[in-house]
């Protein structure tokens, strides 16, 4: 049985989209972070780094945490949504754009979002984050525009889960750092569409 430890943030949804996609059933708690219950004693004992998600394979007797992390371990365990290790080119590729998002995506759109709250939106923190996360998005549109396609690897993959929630927030409280993205805008409109998506975003497992 597989336990998630999440909240209903961007970080917290990606790992129940990926669940919903397998039909994996999961036991679910919600880690309230307005209430600080990520720094709990029981839930640093399975994240010492006080931040969700976190997973618990009960049947595997193995503790993960870490949003990209989590994926990489339940897709290699279905063997779908990461190409296998014998495809080397096309698996590097995908978990690239999944650790583009942990170093990129992740953190900039959410300090632009903690600065996009402040008023006035004119400090040099705000424009910093801002045209940061406009890069981003440049860089994204850029890769989808030059390769031709749907998806951000050959196929679906985590690369597309992992990405999708951030860029679905950064929409919401930012939208015109994807001014001109049209290819990002397309790839968003067909992730949304994805019943499986739907669900996840939803927080329903």
């Amino acid at each position: 049985m597989l336990e998630l430890y999440t909240w209903k943030t961007p970080n917290g949804r990606k790992v129940p989209i990926l669940l919903a996609e397998l039909g994996w059933p999961c036991v679910l708690y919600l880690v309230n972070l307005g209430e600080n219950e990520q720094k709990s004693p029981e839930y640093l004992a399975k994240n010492p780094n006080g931040k969700i998600p976190a997973l618990v394979d009960q049947d595997e007797g193995v503790v993960v945490f870490e949003s990209g992390a989590i994926l990489e371990y339940l897709a290699d365990k279905a063997g779908r949504f990461l190409p296998a290790r014998e495809e080397r080119h096309a698996r590097w590729e995908v978990l690239s754009w999944v650790y583009w998002q942990v170093g990129g995506p992740g953190p900039m759109f959410g300090q632009l979002g903690s600065f996009a709250r402040e008023k006035p939106q004119d400090g040099h923190a705000f424009q910093k984050f801002r045209e940061e996360a406009r890069r981003l998005v440049g860089v994204l549109d850029g890769h989808l525009r030059s390769k031709n396609r749907e998806w951000i690897g050959a196929e679906y993959s985590i690369a597309d889960i992992i990405n999708y929630p951030w860029f679905e927030a950064v929409a919401g409280f930012q939208p015109d750092v994807l001014d001109g993205a049209d290819a990002v805008k397309a790839w968003m409109k067909r992730m949304a569409a994805r019943p499986a998506v739907k669900k996840g975003m939803a927080l329903e497992v």
